[in-house]
């Protein structure tokens, strides 16, 4: 399936990219950031399995993890710890379904990844062959939201 992907995003999008911009980004960070970090990489590779190496989701559901977010969610007043600033009003985000994200906070974005890996894991045990759930398109949003944090975050 291929997936529209915005300028900005296109060197996260290719294999293992992103997973090296997690790693980089991983190294500046301190204790609890390299927490959530650790989680968001792992769930990244994950999800990466099932959009590019055809695996089932099935198959990794029950691995995506959302324990250090709730965990910091309770600790932290806010996300934006991991980057201050706005997220950057990209052009070529312009007409794309990430295009609401110019102007947000990094917390905005933190949430709404988690909340989506959320819903996956919630979701797909009790509807997986629901068809209205599309469930590479919903893959392929959290990944897409997950290169545009870390285009945040190292811009």
């Amino acid at each position: 399936m291929e997936i529209s992907i915005p300028t900005v995003l296109k060197s996260l999008s290719t294999a293992g990219s992103a997973i090296k911009e997690i790693a980089a980004w991983r190294k500046s960070a301190r204790g609890n950031s390299r927490a959530l970090i650790d989680e968001l990489k792992n769930n990244l590779t994950y999800l990466d399995l099932v959009a590019e190496d055809d695996i089932s989701l099935e198959d990794v559901v029950d691995k995506l993890s959302i324990t250090e977010y709730k965990r910091l969610s309770k600790e932290w007043a806010s996300f934006n710890t991991l980057k201050s600033g706005k997220i950057e009003k990209y052009a070529s985000l312009e007409g794309s379904d990430l295009s609401q994200w110019g102007g947000k906070s990094t917390n905005d974005l933190v949430v709404s990844i988690y909340d989506k890996i959320n819903q996956l894991i919630i979701r797909y045990p009790y509807v997986k062959n629901n068809k209205k759930y599309r469930w590479k398109v919903r893959v392929n949003n959290i990944r897409k939201r997950i290169w545009l944090l870390l285009r945040h975050v190292r811009g």
